[in-house]
């Protein structure tokens, strides 16, 4: 087993210790900012009550999905659970995209007849979520920064957690204005502060969810890799090609953030079964160094005995 493989293992166990942390966090977030909602009348704590409860269902899935994909069961899964992390980042951004086109409606319609909103409630628990989504956002960007081949997952997460603090950053200094504005007496104008930074908050989940939407569809099929990385695979067969007789089928799909490469080369009754091993050992070398998250197997097709010789 690579170096790289026992890396990507580490951060997918971190990553699953993250995504736990999480699942138990957003419980009673979701709880505390359903109760806010309807306590203050605000548009930006119904977005906020809306978008945790869409993170509690995706945070779940998640968990389960890594779970799969930490068991590694070759035979229940023989290329990996990764498309589970490509579905989890998809899932995220289809729902991100009707939660904005919600909180921009809803938002609109409250610029036109703007309710009064209690801020003075709602500042205790935004600063709860505040806080617990900048730890979150912080331990996912630390942990993609250190990730050569970053899951599919963590990427999502990564903007979820952004879209969260930010979210929770925005509406904490609508509140504090609005309060100012409001004991002004301007009620009129601090009433809009709040579906004004939900319109705001709207329009960046539209544009994060239709990202992740775009990015995942692709990763959902067993489209082969990008032409680059297929370059990068011939350029390595032409500087072995001294070691085997013909190149056949060349396979190659992602599956999260793995990079499987299947190739078929053909060998004469002289080559050896060691000699295979030893030749796909030092391509994996030179593939891993260019195209992070790389599982390399050679499919040997011998002479015209069809059969390995011995070693």
């Amino acid at each position: 087993m690579s170096q790289q493989v026992v890396a990507a293992d580490v951060e997918s166990v971190q990553l699953y210790k993250l995504l736990k942390w999480g699942l138990i966090v957003e419980v009673p977030i979701v709880i505390m900012m359903v109760s806010s909602a309807l306590l203050t009348g605000s548009a930006a704590l119904v977005a906020m009550a809306a978008q945790s409860g869409v993170a509690l269902v995706i945070n779940a899935f998640a968990v389960y999905a890594m779970r799969q994909v930490l068991r590694h069961n070759v035979y229940s899964h023989p290329y990996g659970a990764g498309k589970l992390e490509n579905f989890s980042a998809f899932l995220c951004g289809a729902l991100y995209v009707p939660s904005g086109i919600f909180v921009l409606v809803d938002s609109i319609e409250r610029l036109m007849h703007a309710p009064e909103v209690g801020y003075l409630i709602g500042l205790i628990p935004v600063a709860i979520t505040f806080a617990s989504g900048a730890v979150l956002f912080t331990l996912a960007a630390r942990l993609l920064r250190r990730t050569a081949a970053p899951s599919p997952l963590l990427v999502a997460y990564r903007a979820d957690y952004l879209i969260g603090m930010l979210t929770d950053g925005g509406v904490l200094i609508a509140f504090a204005l609005g309060t100012v504005v409001v004991s002004l007496g301007i009620p009129g104008l601090g009433d809009r502060i709040d579906p004004i930074v939900a319109l705001v908050m709207a329009c960046y989940m539209l544009w994060v969810g239709v990202d992740l939407v775009r990015h995942n569809f692709r990763a959902l099929m067993d489209l082969p890799l990008p032409e680059e990385d297929q370059l990068t695979i011939t350029r390595v067969l032409a500087t072995h090609y001294a070691d085997y007789d013909s190149v056949g089928t060349l396979f190659t799909r992602a599956s999260g953030n793995r990079r499987i490469v299947e190739v078929e080369l053909g060998f004469d009754g002289e080559r050896t079964v060691d000699h295979v091993r030893t030749l796909s050992r030092h391509m994996e070398r030179d593939l891993t160094s260019e195209v992070p998250g790389l599982r390399f197997r050679i499919v040997p097709v011998w002479g015209p005995e069809e059969q390995a010789p011995g070693p």
